[in-house]
C-alpha cells in the first residue's frame, strides 16, 4: 500500500472482490494538482526591466534634481522670487502621495 500525508479513499468494490489494497485515484490526482499549481508558479514570466528616467529607453528628465547618496534622485521645484532677490528659504516637503507639482506657489511677485 502507497502510504502518503493526504487522507486515502477506499474502494468499496475492490474490497468485496478481494483486492484489500484498492485505493481511488484521490491521492494521485491530489498530488498531480499540486505538482501542476507549483509548475505553474515556477514558469510565470519576470517582470519587464524598470525603465529608468533619463537613459535610453526610459522617460525623459523633465525637472531638475538632485542625486542622493544612495543612488536614487530627488526632484525639486522652484517657486516665488528670484533666488538673488529672496530674503527667506522656505522648502515645501509634501507627503508620500503628493507631487512637487502639487502644492500651492507664491505668486512671482509677492
Amino acid at each position: 500500500m502507497w502510504v502518503t500525508s493526504m487522507p486515502q479513499v477506499w474502494d468499496e468494490e475492490g474490497v468485496a472482490n478481494g483486492a484489500a489494497d484498492a485505493v481511488t485515484p484521490a491521492p494521485a490526482a491530489a498530488m498531480l494538482g499540486s505538482l501542476a499549481g507549483w509548475l505553474s508558479r515556477t514558469i510565470q514570466p519576470q517582470p519587464p526591466a524598470p525603465r529608468v528616467c533619463g537613459t535610453e529607453g526610459g522617460p525623459p528628465v523633465t525637472a531638475p534634481r538632485l542625486l542622493l547618496r544612495d543612488g536614487r534622485h530627488l526632484a525639486y521645484c522652484e517657486s516665488g522670487v528670484p533666488k538673488d532677490k529672496a530674503r527667506f528659504k522656505v522648502v515645501f516637503s509634501h507627503g508620500f502621495t503628493g507631487s512637487r507639482e502639487d502644492s500651492v506657489r507664491p505668486s512671482q511677485v509677492a
